[in-house]
């Protein structure tokens, strides 16, 4: 009969002793997610489109985050922005764009974003910028009425990514943006990519200067800064304009014509905006190659330079 209370007592005392157990494992538990530390939230660049988007994300490496606002694929000349797109742009850290009417349907909102007192750097400022021969002369036009073409794109060259060497030059002034609005040292990851960019320069020259000839003909006025960077003939475009949202008429493309033949070009060159339809029918014509290049985006390229060297090989392979 005695044996009966020590028992339940017994299990009672082992009972308090799992409790107690189970009571200091919680407060362990507790205590270690307090003291964890939080996750650090990085700073966030957005870039406008892909390609100068990758030349950011090799500077800024993994300490910030970069988001590309204009999807890889479509036509940035026609991108239109979101209400999202537009709230994305206002919370970046530092917005990076062409800068040169590049990004049509973005203007006005960047231009908001600059009055609201946020970081926007525009590389078309950084950079010496390419004129039409209208532009060189529009002293001759004073008083005359713009037209509307001629007023939106004020005759420069937006396609500056297409020349390493152009991007080198704008490299530092980026460098200390991105530093600046972002609050790290940069200099590392810009004197790596610097070195890289001028090994680029040298390989796309030694490529084209093996060349017999390098006339190109564009699907729309594309190639300026690539043409007068490695010693290549512009001898016309598709659609003679540096937008693809205008078009040719029937006279620009009997001009075109003419002077592929006189030139003896071996190619035209299309891509993103340009009716693929009418370059087929002009090769076919005139019995030559009708190749497509991806100028304005990625196109499934793992960097920039991977981008540019491929467009280089097309163009050698297209023209020898």
């Amino acid at each position: 009969m005695t044996k009966k209370p020590l028992k339940k007592l017994a299990s009672v005392f082992a009972l308090i002793t799992l409790a107690s157990c189970s009571n200091s494992t919680e407060t362990v538990s507790e205590s270690t997610q307090t003291i964890a530390s939080p996750a650090v939230e990085l700073p966030v660049v957005v870039v406008t489109y892909s390609v100068i988007g990758d030349v950011v994300a090799q500077l800024v490496g993994d300490k910030a985050v970069v988001n590309v606002l204009i999807p890889d694929g479509q036509d940035p000349h026609e991108f239109q922005p979101s209400a999202k797109d537009i709230e994305t742009l206002s919370n970046a850290a530092i917005v990076v764009s062409n800068g040169l009417d590049f990004e049509e349907g973005l203007e006005d909102v960047l231009e908001n974003v600059v009055e609201s007192g946020n970081k926007v750097f525009m590389v078309g400022e950084h950079i010496t910028v390419l004129k039409t021969k209208e532009d060189d002369h529009e002293d001759d036009h004073d008083g005359e009425e713009e037209s509307e073409e001629e007023h939106d794109h004020g005759g420069v060259d937006p396609h500056l990514w297409l020349s390493p060497g152009t991007m080198l030059e704008m490299l530092p002034a980026l460098t200390s943006a991105l530093s600046d609005a972002l609050g790290i040292d940069l200099a590392n990851s810009s004197a790596a990519l610097t070195t890289n960019l001028k090994e680029l320069d040298k390989e796309i020259q030694q490529t084209i200067s093996g060349l017999q000839d390098c006339n190109l003909v564009s699907g729309h006025d594309e190639m300026g800064y690539f043409a007068a960077r490695y010693g290549c003939q512009i001898i016309g475009a598709i659609i003679p304009s540096f937008t693809t949202t205008s078009e040719a008429t029937a006279g620009e493309l009997a001009e075109l014509k003419s002077l592929i033949k006189q030139y003896k070009v071996a190619a035209i060159f299309t891509g993103l905006g340009t009716n693929p339809d009418i370059a087929d029918q002009l090769a076919k014509e005139l019995g030559i190659k009708a190749v497509t290049l991806s100028t304005h985006y990625l196109d499934g390229a793992n960097n920039y330079q991977e981008f540019i060297l491929r467009m280089v090989n097309q163009i050698a392979e297209a023209l020898n």
